[in-house]
């Protein structure tokens, strides 16, 4: 459930002003009438709250114009926290979905959403709140015993990858290190590899696996990975493995020893595919 709630507030703008200096008397640039208008005039839907989870939640809303999103939540008007959408195109678009992270469970946020068009106009919503489950009403999947040896902390390292984002390298802002940092605020995202995704974990030493953990990135309607497969260093194909959404990391029991894993997507809605998390738990 969330509730909204309007408090006339503006969201606070920084104007860049750049002269040139082609003669000595400049002519001055004409300023726009009005470069900080309402949301709403350009709001073609939402906005929506989707994935209400205990520490995070996506809001989707579309435009009726390409614009660069972004939002500002925290428990206050004053925020603190900003989000941008996590379609990573580049430019302006009309499908929007931010997913804000790192929240509390059982608390009221206040949020306000922003979007900059192509003539430099800055689209403002109103104050709109939201209040997180308790991590009580939340049911997630139970987690394997035994430690998750996929892990950076513990000698885990990439040995290769599809790609990352942007060209980057593995420890760039969407780089593959992100899926094995156990930090499920980042996540690691392919440079629009799609069904073609994939990623080799080498954890340091042979352990006896009894179980993966996964969990898919996704930006709402594109980049989220429904199967995919594994493929140890003995030549052994596990899987194949279904995720059924994006919300949580989902576990899958095997039974296999291996010292390095390549993760196969085998199907996805195409895009940016990548993990938010990926975990492997050996026996004690």
């Amino acid at each position: 459930m969330f509730t909204s709630k309007i408090s006339g507030m503006f969201f606070g703008l920084m104007v860049l002003v750049v002269f040139v200096a082609c003669s000595p008397s400049p002519t001055p640039i004409p300023q726009a009438n009005s470069i900080v208008r309402p949301l709403s005039e350009i709001l073609a839907r939402g906005p929506e709250f989707t994935d209400l989870q205990a520490d995070s939640v996506t809001v989707k809303i579309e435009t009726r114009i390409p614009v660069v999103c972004a939002a500002v939540y925290g428990t206050t008007i004053a925020y603190g926290q900003l989000a941008t959408d996590t379609d990573m195109a580049g430019g302006g678009h009309q499908d929007h979905h931010p997913v804000l992270k790192g929240l509390k469970p059982d608390t009221l946020y206040q949020i306000r959403l922003q979007g900059v068009g192509p003539d430099g106009i800055l689209y403002v919503s109103d104050n709109l709140t939201f209040r997180t489950p308790s991590a009580s009403a939340i049911v997630q999947p139970a987690k394997p015993q035994g430690k998750n040896v996929a892990l950076i902390s513990m000698g885990a390292r990439v040995k290769g990858v599809s790609s990352n984002h942007g060209g980057g390298d593995v420890n760039s802002t969407y780089g593959a290190n992100k899926a094995i940092d156990g930090d499920l605020n980042t996540e690691w995202s392919s440079n629009g590899d799609g069904d073609r995704t994939w990623i080799e974990i080498d954890l340091g030493k042979e352990y006896p696996i009894t179980s993966f953990g996964f969990r898919t990135r996704t930006m709402g309607t594109s980049a989220q990975i429904e199967r995919f497969q594994v493929l140890t260093d003995k030549g052994e194909k596990l899987g194949p493995f279904d995720l059924p959404d994006a919300k949580s990391v989902y576990y899958f029991p095997v039974s296999t020893t291996a010292r390095t894993l390549r993760f196969e997507v085998l199907k996805s809605s195409g895009g940016n595919t990548g993990a938010a998390e990926i975990e492997v738990y050996a026996s004690p």
